[in-house]
């Protein structure tokens, strides 16, 4: 094989896995719909996107976020409880975990005053998500579950955020049988912590 058919090759393996992941985004729109427990708020999902830098051109790294639709609705347009993240990562150049296989963060991010959170969210937000994901060490807990409470520097630059509960799983464990409560289930378990 040359160099231009392993090109060719690598591009065709990126663009099914961005088919799948659309179709995974698609499923949880659907459920949101469907099963009436979770709002959807952000209507398009969250990344880094650049012109000016390649890596922005890698859409790696994908965001969705919910909220528990029991919770009241604000005059921001938020409801008045945390907010669960869903990401897919589907490459991690910085080796966080102990594999470097794709995976889904699912989190529950706790705020100061949701209330004072702007009004909507835009893609270009996803700092608000990733930094406070990645750039602290998280405690353990006997379950497997991570848990971060938030110096105050991240708490002033990301949106008020105090806490953030999360869990890992495999992305090539979620298939169409268990996405459901491997996404939606993981968000009832993170409410309890």
């Amino acid at each position: 094989m040359n160099l231009g058919e392993n090109i060719h090759n690598a591009f065709e393996v990126v663009n099914k896995t961005h088919e799948n992941v659309n179709n995974l985004i698609e499923f949880c729109k659907l459920m949101v719909n469907e099963k009436k427990e979770f709002d959807l708020m952000s209507p398009k999902f969250l990344r880094y996107k650049s012109d000016s830098d390649y890596w922005g051109w890698n859409t790696r790294q994908l965001f969705l976020l919910f909220q528990d639709m029991q919770d009241e609705v604000l005059e921001n347009g938020w409801r008045d409880g945390p907010i669960y993240v869903l990401e897919i990562l589907l490459y991690d150049p910085y080796e966080c975990f102990e594999t470097n296989e794709p995976r889904l963060e699912l989190a529950k991010f706790e705020y100061e005053d949701i209330k004072n959170l702007p009004t909507g969210v835009s893609p270009a937000n996803y700092y608000c998500f990733t930094h406070p994901l990645y750039d602290l060490d998280y405690e353990e807990l006997e379950d497997g579950t991570l848990v971060a409470d938030m110096p105050e520097e991240f708490t002033q630059r990301y949106w008020g955020v105090k806490r953030v509960v999360c869990k890992v799983e495999l992305l090539v464990d979620v298939n169409n049988e268990n996405a459901y409560d491997k996404i939606f289930g993981a968000f009832k378990y993170l409410k309890t912590k």
